[in-house]
């Protein structure tokens, strides 16, 4: 299969990004024509929900994220398909960082459920063992799923700041309690992404690739459509698309399987 578009790029825009001149859009989208890449989905991190306070490293990054990111756009000429978005935060069950409203003027939104590393502002597990954090995972996929909000899930079960003990979350979960999850997601037309948050190092990581392999197979066998990310801060990240290939073969994913996203609006 093609990988014909990158849904999850950052650019200087979103603070964790260290690579504030080579992450422009111009650049990014540069290097997006000449990997080939059709389309490519612009995911700053974000806060626009009045009703909660965001953290100190949220309250920077506001609504003015968009008009500043369509500034930047307004001038450049590409082929590449541009699709303005968010990566939107889950901090509770019913909690989130973005509004209906706000959500409704953007081609996508991202809607981050497993942010746990951020540990002063998203609730934690309710103990320390992997079923505790499975348990902990499936209640904000599931919430975040049926909220109305997302368009797809980023990085999805990969329990940041938690990563040594997502295989053992995972293998705490029955198939058919993961196929529910799943479902729930494909009730609602939520894709799942396939991320470079899945990929081990060459030199072997932190968890087994039969993990990722496994979400992936379940949520193709509960009807789910997904989307692409690199999750790039930097232009290395953005060239690491076309490792997602030894997913989707794995998991025997195909055109047909991914979730098209258009803009819904001229820029």
């Amino acid at each position: 299969m093609k990988l014909h578009h990158d849904l999850h790029v950052h650019t200087y825009l979103s603070d964790c990004c260290q690579e504030k001149e080579r992450q422009r859009p111009r650049a990014i989208l540069s290097l997006a024509e000449d990997m080939g890449v059709a389309a490519i989905g612009f995911a700053d991190h974000l806060w626009v929900n009045p009703e909660l306070t965001p953290s100190d490293w949220y309250r920077p990054q506001d609504e003015s994220q968009i008009s500043r990111l369509r500034e930047d756009l307004a001038g450049i000429s590409t082929d590449v398909c541009v699709l303005v978005g968010c990566e939107a935060e889950t901090i509770a069950p019913g909690k989130f960082g973005i509004t209906p409203q706000f959500a409704e003027g953007l081609d996508f939104v991202l809607l981050a459920c497993s942010h746990f590393h951020m540990r002063d502002f998203v609730a934690q597990p309710q103990g320390s063992t992997p079923r505790h954090l499975a348990d902990h995972m499936l209640k904000f996929f599931r919430s975040a799923v049926s909220s109305g909000l997302a368009t797809s899930i980023p990085h999805p079960l990969v329990p940041s700041g938690y990563i040594d003990q997502f295989d053992a979350a995972v293998e705490t979960m029955p198939d058919a309690e993961l196929l529910d999850a799943f479902g729930v997601a494909c009730d609602h037309g939520v894709g799942i992404e396939i991320t470079t948050g899945f990929l081990t190092p060459p030199t072997g990581g932190p968890f087994s690739p039969e993990t990722p392999i496994r979400i992936l197979s379940l949520a193709k066998q509960a009807g789910c459509k997904f989307t692409l990310g690199s999750d790039a801060h930097s232009p290395e990240g953005q060239k690491r698309l076309p490792e997602l290939a030894g997913l989707t073969d794995a998991v025997g994913i195909t055109d047909e399987d991914i979730l098209m996203v258009r803009p819904r609006r001229e820029l």
